[in-house]
């Protein structure tokens, strides 16, 4: 009767894990995004940024991300220009056969290609291909969070960005005057 019971526990268990849905933030996925902007940045003669901003603009970053994740259509936020000086949203959504090759966690393939993906699509819009290449901008942070739903094979993904200029303050006053540890 034991065995029984462990086993239905176990069975039950199991299941309830399997249908879980997993969130992932993953600083490497962010960096990575960071340096393929400054790839092209620099393919097309604007200069690299200079540096990965981790501090009120990163939380600012990653509120608008947080918000975003779990709305059906990602808004920008009404705050452009109070924290930062530029904003782009990316989204990346799969179901079924094709969400499976990312279902197994996240590695470097997966990273390259959300990266890929992201800068891309960004390059492809005018307006974010504007904001990520615009020479002025010199700071930037990016907060990406992935959505994995293993019971219904669906992924989400979602990146965020949003650059400063260092010679010209926000609405609010912000400007990152630290001495941080420039780019990775």
């Amino acid at each position: 009767m034991m065995k029984i019971i462990s086993l239905t526990i176990f069975s039950f268990l199991s299941f309830y894990s399997v249908s879980q849905i997993e969130r992932i933030e993953s600083i490497k996925l962010d960096s990575l995004i960071w340096v393929k902007i400054n790839e092209y940045r620099l393919s097309k003669g604007a200069p690299a940024f200079k540096i990965f901003e981790d501090s009120l603009m990163r939380r600012f970053c990653a509120r608008v991300a947080y918000r975003n994740i779990d709305k059906e259509i990602p808004r920008h936020s009404d705050s452009v220009g109070y924290w930062s000086n530029a904003e782009c949203l990316y989204r990346y959504a799969a179901t079924g056969s094709v969400s499976k090759m990312h279902l197994n966690g996240l590695n470097n393939e997966d990273i390259e290609f959300f990266a890929e993906k992201t800068v891309q699509a960004w390059i492809n819009s005018p307006t974010h291909e504007r904001a990520i290449s615009r020479p002025e901008y010199n700071i930037a942070t990016i907060v990406s969070i992935i959505i994995i739903d293993r019971k219904k094979e669906s992924l989400r993904f979602d990146a965020t960005f949003h650059a400063l200029d260092e010679d010209h303050n926000t609405f609010n006053g912000y400007i990152y005057t630290e001495k941080r540890k420039k780019g990775f």
